[in-house]
């Protein structure tokens, strides 16, 4: 691991050496940082990726996701995905780490959600994407404690369900 200075540009530069998942040294290198810090902070970013920590910040996670789900969703799919994430999800809980979150943070996440004034079917699949998140997390890179199953998922308001169980009376 190294950081270091270009004199001629003014900016930082980051390499490492990491295992992939088949356990071959892969050298890795990105220029052009505007401060040592930022050098740094991909360095330690790009190590927790390549060991999917669940210490991780779940800004960082949605790229493993979003990795992980490449070859198995359509690109539309992705791109879609991606919107609700970055524009839903990571403003609130992207700073915070995969195995820090509570099924509280979930809980004030949804209420934030509901203040928006969304149609509930838009909550419903941001819910959807934050669950597929975490569950992602818990199957495949051993995430302990997934608080989206201790949590109430978002519903329609009843009035909603009223509505929609007296279309489906039957009377006879």
């Amino acid at each position: 691991m190294a950081v270091s200075k270009d004199m001629e540009k003014g900016t930082w530069t980051s390499q490492i050496w990491m295992e992939d998942w088949q356990g071959k040294k892969k050298h890795k290198k990105k220029r052009g940082f505007a401060s040592k810090k930022e050098a740094l902070e991909w360095e330690r970013n790009t190590l927790l990726a390549s060991k999917t920590d669940m210490n991780m910040k779940l800004a960082d996670f949605v790229e493993v996701y979003f990795r992980d789900k490449d070859g198995e969703l359509k690109q539309r799919t992705i791109r879609n995905k991606r919107y609700m994430i970055e524009h839903h999800i990571i403003p609130l809980l992207g700073n915070k780490a995969m195995d820090s979150i509570t099924p509280a943070d979930i809980i004030q996440w949804q209420n934030k959600i509901r203040s928006k004034g969304f149609k509930e079917t838009y909550q419903r699949m941001l819910q959807n994407q934050m669950t597929a998140l975490f569950t992602h997390a818990a199957k495949i890179y051993n995430l302990k404690d997934n608080p989206c199953t201790k949590v109430k998922r978002i519903e329609r308001d009843t009035q909603e369900k009223q509505k929609t169980n007296k279309k489906h009376d039957i009377s006879l």
